[in-house]
């Protein structure tokens, strides 16, 4: 579950913004998007099952999600994917004369196994400066680990950790410049940062929904096919969904490299082929079944005759039912691509009704869906929002900073600007 998220100079992020899951005892409203849970230290605190976050184009929005997608990539893969001297992949912002030279700053608080963890890290392209990683498994803070480069001795000062933690000296060693201890200690088993490691390898995961990403039908067809109840819970969401659906037909069938090379987005296949990961073998054949006027249900080709909404409220209920079922948190940037408002207001009701979601998962997604503001199902605490500032930096903040009425038309005021992060085309677009 995750609790808090910071981030400073990272892309368009240059001060420390912050996005809280933490709920307000305040607002009494909706609490079947609130997930109770007790946590040693912090009695009485409720958090939230999801974050919306609206905002301009270019106003930062995809960057939230791009700060965290990439603090998740370095923790799972600094230790295993990273050569000696290969960049650590961070991206101060650019648009000032000193941001450009300064590190990156990440701090994620998050509770994994009954434990909540504090971590942060501060990074170059070259090297990691600084890392730290504290533990509240009692509610009092334990210091597991604390390391930062000086400079001028070019070596980690490694701080004495708690008593509590298993210290294991020769795995800073093994610890490059450019690696994470969080991400080393995992791979020599060491038990406590396993705890640590796996949320980010397990529970932390990240949707790309916007227009140019791909995401593949074949998740949604394999549960469908090796499921039985997985696909008639999948059945009833594509039939409830007034796309006129009344059956799935799924099938194998052997495709070469060659057939995908022809079938996948140029930047995907460009990825996979990067990864030496794209090889001959099985793919899903999807056939759905749609209600006729008079005559039996007739099959439409998936690829070619169904619509693009349908495709990808297809490929996307299957992660979703996954979400929910395993209590991840996720992030999703452009939830509502190619999907109706109605759509995505259903899918977001799943997510906070408690019988759907046992297990609290926590979907934070970026969108313009001005439908969700008035529609009593987000709370004042889960609406943020990102703006631009002129010079080029992105403002992260709470609806709740302007304290609106209860029965404010947020919809409204949101487009009026009451609340910033629209865009201010004073002339209109001219030519």
């Amino acid at each position: 579950m995750l609790i808090e998220f910071k981030v400073a100079n990272f892309r368009s992020i240059r001060e420390v913004q912050t996005l809280s899951l933490v709920a307000d005892n305040i607002d009494k409203d909706m609490t079947s998007a609130l997930v109770d849970r007790q946590l040693p230290g912090l009695s009485g605190v409720k958090f939230l099952k999801g974050a919306a976050i609206y905002g301009a184009n270019a106003s930062g929005k995809s960057n939230i999600i791009e700060a965290i997608s990439f603090l998740a990539e370095f923790v799972k893969r600094s230790a295993t994917k990273l050569e000696p001297g290969d960049a650590t992949g961070t991206e101060p912002f650019k648009l000032d004369q000193t941001s450009s030279s300064k590190p990156s700053e990440f701090e994620i608080t998050f509770f994994a196994e009954d434990i909540r963890f504090v971590f942060g890290v501060v990074v170059t392209p070259q090297r990691v400066l600084e890392e730290y990683l504290v533990a509240y498994p009692k509610g009092s803070p334990q210091k597991w680990y604390h390391r930062t480069f000086i400079e001028a001795d070019n070596r980690y000062a490694w701080a004495s950790p708690s008593t509590r933690f298993k210290d294991d000296k020769s795995l800073r060693d093994k610890t490059r410049e450019n690696n994470l201890f969080l991400s080393v200690g995992p791979q020599w088993n060491h038990p406590q940062l396993s705890i640590a490691f796996d949320w980010f390898r397990k529970k932390l995961k990240i949707l790309h929904l916007n227009a140019g990403s791909f995401l593949h039908n074949g998740f949604t067809a394999n549960l469908i096919k090796e499921n039985p109840e997985y696909h008639e819970r999948i059945l009833n969401l594509l039939r409830s969904a007034d796309i006129g659906v009344m059956e799935a037909n799924i099938q194998e069938k052997e495709v070469s490299v060659d057939d995908l090379k022809k079938s996948l987005p140029p930047s995907l296949l460009e990825r996979l082929e990067k990864d030496e990961v794209l090889k001959a073998g099985k793919r899903f054949e999807i056939n759905l079944l749609h209600k006729a006027d008079g005559i039996e249900p007739v099959s439409l080709d998936f690829d070619d005759e169904e619509s693009a909404g349908t495709r990808r409220f297809f490929a996307l209920i299957g992660p979703w039912l996954d979400i929910l079922d395993n209590g991840y948190t996720v992030f999703v940037d452009e939830l509502e691509t190619s999907l109706h408002p109605i759509l995505v207001k259903e899918l977001l009701k799943l997510l906070f009704c408690n019988n759907n979601n046992p297990n609290g998962a926590q979907v934070i997604f970026s969108t313009h869906n001005t439908v969700l503001l008035d529609s009593a199902l987000l709370r004042r605490d889960q609406i943020w929002f990102t703006e631009k500032t002129p010079t080029g930096t992105t403002n992260l903040y709470p609806l709740t900073d302007y304290q609106p009425r209860k029965d404010e038309a947020l919809a409204k005021g949101y487009l009026a600007g009451r609340y910033g992060a629209i865009p201010y085309l004073y002339n209109g677009l001219m030519l």
